[in-house]
């Protein structure tokens, strides 16, 4: 409507952002399940396999962890939100339902990594010639 009527829909400066948020954060979990995240191995694929798998390992647990925090605190921004009634400006929805899309998309995230780092832990506590990274979620193809 924009470029037809030189009339700019109010909507899309508040539905936009969020539209972008269930995309992103929506498909954070589904895009590690499946390895289709950006890894760079170049000095990783130098170390011995079973250097790799503990390194996998902690960075699974330090990611894990970081989710946590980030899960808190945007949780508790949603809550805020909703304790306080506020709405958006134009449409007047409230806010704290959008806004409870990032924590979600996350806890999923947290979750897929904590199925990934219990079967590397059983990677790397396992048979000598099965301590490497474990592959993507087999069932997740």
């Amino acid at each position: 409507m924009r470029y037809f009527l030189n009339r700019p829909q109010l909507i899309v400066d508040e539905v936009g952002p969020y539209l972008l948020l269930l995309v992103i954060f929506g498909a954070a979990a589904q895009t590690f399940r499946i390895g289709g995240h950006v890894r760079v191995d170049l000095i990783t694929s130098l170390l011995p396999a079973a250097v790799r798998a503990w390194l996998r390992a902690f960075n699974l647990a330090l990611g894990i962890l970081f989710l946590a925090v980030v899960i808190w605190v945007t949780m508790q921004s949603a809550l805020t939100a909703f304790r306080y009634g506020r709405v958006s400006a134009v449409m007047l929805y409230p806010l704290w339902v959008p806004m409870l899309m990032i924590p979600a998309g996350l806890l999923l995230m947290a979750l897929c990594m904590v199925g990934t780092l219990r079967r590397q832990l059983k990677a790397a506590l396992g048979p000598r010639a099965g301590r490497n990274e474990v592959p993507p979620s087999p069932e997740a193809r």
